[in-house]
């Protein structure tokens, strides 16, 4: 376990200064993305100082879920961040999973620790790729995880559909207690649900040319 303050110290603070800064000179909606990303990083140390330039984590961005940072110590990879809902992940916690609300319809819900863990050992399970389990900070208040870097470009949504159904996943764009803002993105094989496969959570190896799910919602279907 890091503490708040050793994990900290881990971040390259004046690369979260220069993305925030990017984001902010965007203007519009990115102002609220700038605002997320330094409440993400800083809620989770409890705003204790952050390290210094060439400190281990380099912040790549903030995207769904997580934070992401560069490993200056292994390149091969790359780091996730994930926290608690007031540490501004909202209500994705530490990582999406798939419940049924009231009216019997499928949603995303807020999962802990132990089932963002879960989640990726489906993934690994079921579409043979996801991330390692690397540490936990503080008392709970983040979750850090490990992804093998892919170099590569988004595929096609007619590529994600063709693997997809190679992999023997059936399509969920039809089912009717899956709301329509999640169907298109939506897949099923025996009990397991894997949501949100779209452009953005895949990456064309360029150097295979194959397809790699970076970060599904991969959840037993709820009953």
């Amino acid at each position: 376990m890091l503490t708040q303050r050793e994990f900290a110290r881990l971040v390259d603070g004046p690369s979260l200064d220069r993305e925030i800064d990017r984001l902010t000179k965007k203007g519009g909606g990115w102002l609220q993305a700038a605002q997320i990303i330094s409440r993400r990083v800083n809620g989770t140390v409890d705003w204790e100082p952050l390290g210094q330039t060439g400190a281990r984590y380099s912040v790549i961005g903030s995207r769904g879920e997580a934070v992401l940072f560069d490993d200056r110590e292994d390149a091969s990879r790359i780091v996730k961040l994930r926290g608690r809902e007031e540490n501004g992940y909202g209500m994705a916690g530490f990582g999406c999973i798939l419940v049924r609300n009231d009216r019997g319809m499928i949603e995303y819900g807020s999962g802990t620790v132990e089932q963002a863990l879960e989640r990726e050992r489906l993934s690994w399970e079921h579409l043979g790729f996801g991330c390692v389990f690397e540490d936990v900070i503080g008392d709970v208040d983040g979750l850090l995880l490990a992804q093998a870097f892919i170099s590569g470009t988004a595929p096609t949504e007619k590529e994600i559909h063709a693997w997809m159904t190679q992999q023997g996943w059936g399509s969920l764009d039809e089912a009717k207690d899956v709301p329509t803002t999640l169907r298109h993105h939506a897949w099923r094989r025996g009990r397991i649900g894997a949501f949100d496969a779209n452009e953005t959570n895949f990456i064309k190896s360029d150097v295979d040319g194959q397809l790699y799910p970076i970060d599904l919602i991969v959840w037993t279907m709820p009953e």
